[in-house]
């Protein structure tokens, strides 16, 4: 049976030293550097999508610095999921992992698409091209003597892709508890060029992770204080081996890693998205994971999870999107009266408990029936506004607000054929723009 109350407090141990071992211990002096770089890594995307609220909005709805506390509050929850899946299957990072072939690879796919930015496309293109030299290796044997491609061979694959489905079982985990926090609400054009309102779901994770490793020591070798693991642990076998004389030590190292989510909520709300997003790409982590550990002792079916990573991830993303963009918007614009999209944190609207779905039908007892409607009647009554309204569950009620400097902080959804500014989604990234723009200047356009 796992000791897993000693597990989770070795755990707990050892990112207590990473957090503040450094004052007294030297060895990990890396961790606050390597902590400090991912939290401004973090800090930057957030700041960006401040910005672009800023932009469209006039005001950012969350400060930066305080998205950076809310997503490391919920990374370190996260890095403990992770770490303890780690150990409980018995998954070291280690060299046969291949990762310094696989980080490369998704910088590359992520200039190509941003969302290929993911260890599933580029594990399964580092697993795939690793399963290639293999059969090569049989024809052409010569090949086994250049180190780089011997590397390749060499990678663990079930392993590799046991890593991929924990990374993602842990991030579905976060995109359930946290993926809807902070929405920003956007108007966009649909694939069918209609102008809908909706949100964009962005969240960062710095992971702290304690990664289980392995190495080779002397059955000589004085041991320190450890715990003692059932005989079927490891669920996967190390490639590393111990000759005569030698033996298998695992030990625990503190890490940084971080995770990303990003999406679009048009027909659903952002929580239920949220949801829905983290159930799938459970039952896909699961899928994989399970995938892993049979080709762990299945060799010849490794196949399975290397192709399964970027086409079970790629289907995920198309079947949301489909399904998205094929059902009705949810903040569509309503028979009569104007439909709120947002409305701006602090402002007198929202303190009076108006949000995204509400329907404002009259203002001061003049109808309104769309977004300049809106305006032009709140310019009219600039101080006290009386709103007839409708709550998302149906329920008619009158509101008294002031407006605070001639503004309430009403977002409303575009209306039909409104020509107004929206963000169009861009699916290219830096290679195809860059490849887009030579085609230009080669054709005189």
């Amino acid at each position: 049976m796992l000791p897993l109350a000693e597990l989770i407090k070795l755990i707990f141990s050892v990112l207590g030293l990473a957090f503040f071992g450094w004052i007294k211990y030297p060895v990990y002096r890396y961790y606050p550097v390597l902590l400090a770089v991912v939290l401004f890594i973090v800090y930057r995307q957030f700041h960006r999508q401040a910005k672009l609220e800023e932009h469209l909005y006039g005001r950012a709805f969350s400060p930066p610095w305080k998205q950076l506390l809310i997503s490391l509050g919920f990374g370190l929850v996260g890095g403990i999921l992770a770490s303890l899946l780690m150990v409980l299957l018995g998954l070291p990072l280690s060299e046969e992992l291949g990762l310094i072939y696989v980080w490369p690879v998704v910088l590359v796919l992520m200039l190509i698409n941003p969302r290929y930015m993911c260890f599933a496309y580029g594990g399964g293109v580092v697993g795939a091209v690793s399963l290639l030299l293999r059969g090569l290796y049989l024809l052409f044997p010569g090949i086994g003597s250049i180190s780089f491609l011997s590397s390749l061979m060499a990678i663990d694959l079930p392993a590799l892709m046991a890593l991929v489905a924990v990374l993602h079982l842990t991030e579905s985990f976060l995109i359930f508890i946290s993926g809807h926090i902070q929405a920003s609400p956007i108007i966009l054009q649909n694939p069918r060029g209609e102008v809908v309102g909706g949100f964009m779901l962005q969240r960062f994770w710095p992971l702290p992770i304690t990664a289980l490793l392995v190495e080779l020591v002397s059955t000589t070798a004085p041991i320190g204080e450890g715990v003692a693991m059932p005989n079927w642990w490891p669920l996967l076998q190390p490639l590393l081996q111990p000759g005569s004389g030698m033996m298998l030590s695992y030990f625990l190292l503190p890490i940084v890693a971080t995770l990303g989510y990003s999406d679009i909520a048009v027909s659903t709300s952002p929580r239920e998205k949220s949801k829905i997003s983290a159930g799938r790409l459970s039952i896909y982590s699961v899928a994989l994971l399970l995938l892993s550990l049979l080709s762990g002792r299945l060799p010849f079916l490794q196949i399975l999870p290397v192709l399964f990573a970027p086409l079970g991830h790629e289907y995920l993303i198309l079947a949301g999107n489909r399904r998205e963009w094929s059902s009705p918007p949810l903040l569509g614009p309503p028979p009569r009266g104007v439909k709120l999209l947002t409305v701006l944190p602090g402002s007198p609207a929202a303190l009076h408990g108006l949000d995204y779905g509400w329907i404002i039908l009259n203002v001061n007892g003049i109808e309104v029936n769309s977004r300049r409607g809106l305006g032009e009647a709140l310019q009219v009554f600039p101080g006290l506004t009386e709103l007839d309204v409708i709550s998302p569950e149906g329920s008619k009620k009158t509101i008294k607000i002031h407006q605070n400097q001639g503004r309430m902080g009403l977002i409303p959804v575009p209306d039909v054929g409104d020509g107004g500014p929206y963000l169009k989604m861009g699916k290219k990234g830096f290679l195809l723009r860059l490849w887009d723009k030579i085609n230009k200047k080669q054709s005189g356009a």
